[in-house]
């Protein structure tokens, strides 16, 4: 026998002792939460057509096609995305050619790059919705390309009549940490 068959015979006796099988919770187990439900109803076809919304939505803001995001909002949409505040479709309407012609003689074309989008399906047909976003900036003319921002988007979209639609979206920069990180060593210098 070797030196080492004790020290296995022990491993492998602590192995078995350990491992038992899990008791289920009775008390868990017939109870049905609204969460568990909502999420049975999210389905891969849901996931592919709030994909489908969220980058239509996007893709037609950066192409400055403003009237065709209005097809994946919601009447009551509200948030703010770079700088824009969304209160409502009609609101947004009003808005269309006041940010058109801010952008007419512009020689820069945004673009929104999204990753990682995750969806938390809630009760009532609404699916909460993360992702990263970055804009890019192309100058039209030299062909530089800058990073604009980069941060989350985050929102909820809704289910109507068999369509999603946002109800909320807001675009949250990562710089807005870093204002108020500069802001707090501010402080701390004037409290000293």
């Amino acid at each position: 026998m070797s030196k080492f068959a004790p020290i296995i015979a022990g491993s492998l006796l602590g192995l078995f002792a350990c491992h038992t099988t899990p008791k289920e919770d009775t008390a868990q187990a017939g109870r049905d939460t609204s969460q568990t439900v909502a999420n049975t109803d999210f389905t891969f076809n849901d996931r592919q057509q709030i994909e489908g919304v969220v980058l239509n939505f996007c893709d037609h803001f950066d192409n400055g096609q403003l009237d065709k995001c209005m097809e994946y909002m919601d009447d009551s949409i509200r948030g703010e995305i770079d700088g824009i505040k969304l209160k409502g479709k009609q609101n947004w309407s009003v808005k269309i050619d006041e940010l058109l012609k801010s952008t007419k003689n512009s020689h820069f074309q945004p673009r929104h790059i999204l990753t990682n989008l995750r969806f938390f399906p809630a009760p009532h047909d609404t699916v909460k919705v993360s992702m990263y976003a970055s804009c890019f900036w192309t100058d039209l003319t030299t062909g530089q390309i800058q990073l604009m921002s980069i941060g989350y988007y985050k929102g909820k979209v809704v289910k109507k009549d068999g369509k999603w639609l946002i109800a909320v979206f807001n675009s949250l920069p990562d710089s807005r940490l870093v204002k108020q990180y500069y802001q707090d060593i501010q402080d701390s210098i004037i409290l000293k």
